[in-house]
């Protein structure tokens, strides 16, 4: 696919002043195909990693849509990673109070830090064993105004039941739905939500 470039004024997120900023379509921004070194600071895209022309849809109107050919087929999520200080004391929250497995398929020896698999439902959980740049403190006692993840459930009681035994605090959903939130040892943040019909 060819790329298309253009260069055009782009107001500066912190500088207040109009730029060039190279928009590519049909190719990474960051480089080549899929670089995974940036040929452009982020800071040049006032710390998001994406340029401003990319973040805003013009006034009155749509966002642009960048690149041609067919529409990506996205499945699904195929796995959530989550940061833990300690795989063993993930694993005794994940399997010990929520019963989940680890996937025997996806064994972890090949990566250069510890970590785990785990089946929820028809995904995974990838827990990684690695430094946790954000606070474990001033979290929101709400998880649903924090980062977090949802997964589906058949029934939301027993779930409900082994987390009071356990003793682990969790709020429910503002909405009304039958759903919750709790948080692992290391603060991240899960919401479970009961569905009759999984995606139905």
């Amino acid at each position: 696919m060819a790329s298309l470039v253009s260069r055009r004024p782009v107001l500066g997120a912190r500088a207040g002043r109009a730029r060039n900023v190279s928009v590519v379509c049909g190719k990474s921004l960051f480089g080549g195909p899929w670089s995974a070194k940036p040929s452009v600071p982020y800071s040049k895209y006032g710390g998001t990693g994406l340029p401003s022309a990319l973040m805003t849809a013009p006034a009155g109107g749509t966002q642009k849509v960048f690149g041609t050919g067919p529409a990506i087929d996205f499945k699904g999520v195929h796995h959530v990673a989550l940061l833990c200080e300690n795989v063993e004391t993930s694993l005794a929250f994940y399997q010990g109070i929520l019963g989940l497995q680890i996937n025997p398929d996806r064994p972890h020896h090949k990566l250069p830090y510890r970590g785990a698999w785990l089946m929820i439902g028809p995904e995974m959980i990838h827990l990684m064993e690695l430094p946790n740049p954000d606070p474990l403190s001033g979290r929101p006692e709400h998880g649903g105004r924090d980062r977090h993840f949802c997964v589906g459930v058949a029934a939301i009681d027993p779930l409900v039941s082994k987390l009071q035994e356990a003793g682990v605090p969790y709020t429910k959903s503002m909405s009304g739905r039958p759903a919750l939130f709790f948080r692992d040892p290391d603060m991240n943040c899960l919401e479970c939500v009961e569905m009759e019909s999984w995606r139905g």
